[in-house]
């Protein structure tokens, strides 16, 4: 049975395996951060705490025993006592025991968009860690081909320098130049590697399992441009949801503070067997069967500060509610704007700027192999184009960091639009 067992989990690590080492798409990423998050799974079993407290709420209080005797063996010692015997239940008087259960079930539901909200902010980590490798890895491309580019510079002034063509100057700011580069470069690099060790712990990945992506950053923007919602709203904000359930449930904990200054009717019922001593007859028995009521007046404790708080608790939360909406409203807003204008950005960056020096580059190394134009200009010209290159990928990042925020303020992934389903199983969680 023990190596039944380990050949089960063997099946289990194998696809997981698999899974890793191929290269992970733009959604597969969100699905397996989704799946396999460690603090998403923690936050999961909230639910079944919240579970565990409904089905305890609403329950009676346990009736009691009640035994007693009496006897005279220390004083008379007339063989004279008596024996009761009893039951008693407290019964609510007011519908506090129900109201303790819908109060229990709304925390049920609260705790599904607890986790919902969880997994909202999930995705927006996780598409931010996937933009900052993938830019990483665009930026470190270009200081690549710019360090290449810097080190024939450097080696064209020092050649010209010993030929006595060039100046010190000229010969000491291209090393500076491509120095800086190299630095920029080894930078960006480590930036690359510490950024994948963040997406690994977001996906529930250990540091030394394989993780390559199969996105660039121009296709993860345009797959998350064609994801995103152009028209949202905020009816599927799961911690507005939340809100609004807080809201209904400060409602029944006011109902619960009044209902709960009536403590519950105690009823019980009771047998005494007494035996007595009687002159002149001596030693008799009586039975007796009683009935005990016993009623609570709120006089002292009538909860009033009880009620006094949840009722701010209320006030509290409907400022809560006011408040949220207005600072989504107006993150929507920003975000839909900036999302608009740096698309605008962009692409006024690649027809007007980008383009033409793509353009001049090429008539440069046309130039170049005519003998029209020297050696250090072209370089310097591919320099140019290098750097603005890099200014796309940051006008890039700035981009899908909109996206990201848009998507995750209007709460338009479709994991988080499905329905919430209260799991039956901690397989489900």
């Amino acid at each position: 049975m023990r190596y039944f067992n380990s050949y089960i989990g063997l099946l289990f690590l194998l696809p997981m395996t698999t899974l890793v080492a191929s290269p992970l798409g733009f959604e597969s990423l969100v699905q397996t951060a989704l799946t396999n998050n460690r603090d998403l799974k923690a936050a999961r079993f909230t639910v079944w705490k919240a579970k565990g407290r409904l089905a305890q709420a609403g329950k009676w209080i346990n009736p009691e025993l009640e035994l007693s005797g009496f006897s005279d063996v220390v004083f008379r010692n007339e063989g004279a006592g008596a024996f009761s015997l009893g039951i008693a239940q407290e019964f609510p008087l007011t519908s506090r025991l129900s109201l303790a259960k819908e109060s229990a079930r709304l925390d049920v539901l609260r705790s599904l968009r607890e986790i919902r909200n969880h997994e909202r902010l999930l995705i927006a980590k996780v598409r931010t860690s996937i933009f900052a490798f993938l830019a990483s890895v665009s930026r470190a491309a270009i200081l690549a081909d710019l360090l290449q580019t810097a080190n024939k510079t450097t080696a064209l002034a020092d050649e010209r320098f010993a030929a006595g063509q060039g100046s010190l100057t000229e010969k000491c700011l291209a090393l500076v130049d491509q120095r800086k580069i190299s630095h920029e470069l080894d930078a960006t690099r480590l930036s690359s590697e510490l950024t994948l060790l963040e997406l690994k712990a977001l996906l529930g990945l250990e540091a030394k399992e394989i993780l390559t992506l199969s996105d660039t950053l121009d296709s993860g923007i345009r797959k998350l441009d064609l994801l995103t919602d152009m028209n949202p709203s905020i009816m599927h904000r799961p911690d507005v949801d939340l809100l609004i359930l807080g809201e209904e449930k400060a409602h029944l904990e006011i109902a619960l503070a009044q209902a709960e200054a009536w403590e519950g009717i105690r009823i019980g019922i009771q047998y005494t067997y007494d035996r007595n001593l009687d002159e002149p007859e001596g030693l008799g028995t009586d039975n007796f069967l009683g009935l005990a009521v016993s009623i609570p007046l709120p006089v002292w404790n009538q909860k009033k500060g009880l009620l006094e708080e949840r009722t701010a608790v209320l006030d509290e939360t409907r400022a809560r509610i006011s408040a949220a909406r207005l600072e989504i409203e107006n993150a929507l807003a920003s975000s839909l704007i900036q999302t608009k204008k740096l698309k605008k950005r962009l692409d006024e960056f690649d027809s007007q700027t980008l383009s033409p020096i793509i353009n001049a580059s090429e008539e440069m190394t046309t130039g170049f192999e005519a003998g029209r134009v020297e050696l250090r200009d072209l370089f310097a010209v591919r320099e140019q184009l290098g750097k603005l290159r890099l200014d796309r990928i940051s006008l890039q990042t700035q981009l899908a960091s909109a996206l990201t925020d848009l998507e995750s303020t209007a709460a338009s992934h479709p994991a988080i639009r499905r329905n919430y389903v209260i799991p039956t199983s901690r397989i489900d969680l």
